[in-house]
């Protein structure tokens, strides 16, 4: 028996330059709780694509999230949703995101790929297809093998229940969602965001490592040069870059963190704190911040050593003051004798 449904895959990359679009339109929802879908970042439109995908034709959506964020999501109706070929087609559909995405020159280095399996015409309790059909776990991990009994278990407990027939499962690699009404938008923004705040931490870490390799060279520069106390502009010019950096990325996170603190509660709530979950947002918001921690230390011991420097500099500058006095008054003694 076939399950037809949607599937959609999600692409993120960093554009080297910001790009402009129109608003996405707005958000389907059934659902009568409360949702904060208006508060958390909201997209614009870029273009949209037609592609055919193998034999399928695929709706391209590009989309900008400020200030340089860019997603590719693809969507494409198929027979059934549990066939070994939609990993296939899951597979073209995103190189053909990456061809999309090389036009708005985005680093090759910073993607992040998903794929999330929409099923809204089914009979029964969602959680049947997993236990009567454990190869649909492995959908999940991008796997065309069975996966362990216990495997399974542990993949649907990553799941989330709002109504008696809809059900949430979410993995690494992708997510299922199963829900009668076929409103599949919120849960997919809420996925995209997950993503969307994987790359910026990724981003944010990669860019604190490189900041903090730079500062370290150039105090080790610093340290090395001959007659470091006389030029206290290096010292002040490394202060300066310490201070510059330091306060670029703490505005960075500031601004992520700001953005997911706007979801508020209810589903959108839940679902978004199993996405953290699922991506170790966690782990990565505490390597940040240690990070953050390092940087202020290296920002300390610099701001040591341009005092300590500058300390021995008016030291130094006294003792040749009086020197000079001492060989002045001297003089003048030798001169007053001789004139005698």
């Amino acid at each position: 028996m076939q399950t037809p449904g949607k599937l959609v895959t999600l692409l993120v990359g960093e554009a080297k330059k910001n790009w402009s679009g129109v608003p996405v339109e707005g958000i389907k929802e059934a659902r009568s709780a409360p949702n904060y879908v208006g508060a958390v970042p909201v997209p614009s439109l870029v273009e949209v694509l037609l592609q055919h995908v193998g034999k399928k034709e695929v709706r391209f959506r590009v989309k900008r999230y400020s200030p340089n964020l860019i997603v590719v999501e693809g969507t494409a109706d198929v027979e059934d949703i549990f066939d070994d070929a939609v990993l296939a087609l899951k597979r073209e559909m995103l190189v053909a995101s990456k061809g999309i995405l090389s036009k708005y020159e985005t680093y090759k280095d910073f993607e992040e790929e998903y794929g999330i399996f929409c099923v809204s015409r089914y009979e029964g309790s969602p959680e049947g297809f997993f236990e009567h059909m454990p190869h649909a776990a492995a959908f999940l991990k991008s796997e065309r093998e069975q996966l362990d009994e216990k495997e399974v278990a542990q993949t649907l407990e990553a799941s989330i229940k709002y109504g008696k027939d809809d059900l949430l499962v979410v993995d690494w690699d992708g997510a299922f969602i199963f829900n009668k009404t076929g409103q599949f938008d919120e849960t997919i923004g809420l996925l995209e965001l997950g993503n969307l705040q994987l790359l910026r931490y990724r981003i944010l870490d990669f860019e604190l490592d490189r900041r903090l390799n730079k500062l370290a060279h150039l105090l080790h520069a610093q340290e090395n040069k001959l007659f470091t106390m006389f030029r206290s502009s290096g010292i002040k010019e490394v202060v300066r870059k310490i201070i510059h950096a330091r306060s670029r990325s703490i505005i960075e996170f500031e601004s992520m963190e700001r953005n997911i603190k706007l979801i508020g509660d209810w589903y959108s709530a839940k679902v978004f704190s199993l996405i953290e979950k699922k991506f170790h947002l966690d782990e990565w918001r505490r390597n940040i911040k240690e990070k953050f921690e390092t940087l202020g230390d290296v920002y300390t011991m610099a701001a040591e050593n341009f005092s300590l420097s500058f300390n021995k500099r008016m030291d130094i500058i006294l003792i040749i003051g009086w020197l000079v006095l001492l060989i002045g008054w001297s003089i003048l003694l030798v001169f007053d004798f001789m004139t005698r």
